[in-house]
């Protein structure tokens, strides 16, 4: 018996590996539970204004910058990751470098038309309630969609690599 796989034998494990890679990707989602935190924390970032008067905002932005500190310590450590319900852990290489430049390139954008947008005045554009009213819909956004959210960036990141595979196996 040589040591060469025939191209069928060759196709298989290449199939194998995006397979389980995929359920890699998967299975690192967080569970049902934060989900909700977020999306409770978001609207009450964004309406405690308008039912408490901009002093509190100061302290709702703490709390909630406290939030998402709390939440990338405990990405980075295998206990954390458990407590935040997620299984697995995705290595670097199974991410996308085009993902990982495009993603981080849309963050500083939007953070920077943030920046922006919180210096410009806007007192003509009185809508009552407008925070809460985005508030409640982004919230409601991440509680009752953040699983499938979480599916697509993860098929977004993977993407680039099952391009490259399914060339490999003839399939494309």
């Amino acid at each position: 018996m040589t040591g060469q796989p025939t191209p069928a034998e060759a196709s298989r494990a290449l199939r194998e590996v995006e397979r389980r890679r995929g359920e890699s990707l998967g299975s690192a989602r967080d569970s049902r539970w934060v989900a909700i935190l977020f999306g409770v924390a978001v609207f009450a970032l964004l309406a405690a204004p308008d039912f408490f008067g901009q002093g509190v905002e100061s302290v709702v932005n703490i709390v909630f910058t406290a939030v998402v500190v709390l939440y990338a310590v405990l990405l980075r450590s295998r206990r954390g990751s458990a407590v935040l319900g997620r299984r697995t852990r995705v290595r670097r290489d199974a991410v996308s470098p085009r993902f990982a430049l495009w993603s981080r390139v849309v963050i500083l954008t939007v953070m920077a038309l943030g920046i922006v947008a919180a210096f410009l005045p806007h007192s003509s554009l009185s809508f009552p309630y407008a925070r809460t009213i985005a508030g409640a819909v982004l919230g409601a956004v991440l509680i009752f969609f953040g699983d499938r959210l979480q599916s697509a960036l993860a098929s977004l990141a993977a993407g680039a690599e099952h391009g490259r595979s399914g060339a490999l196996d003839g399939s494309s």
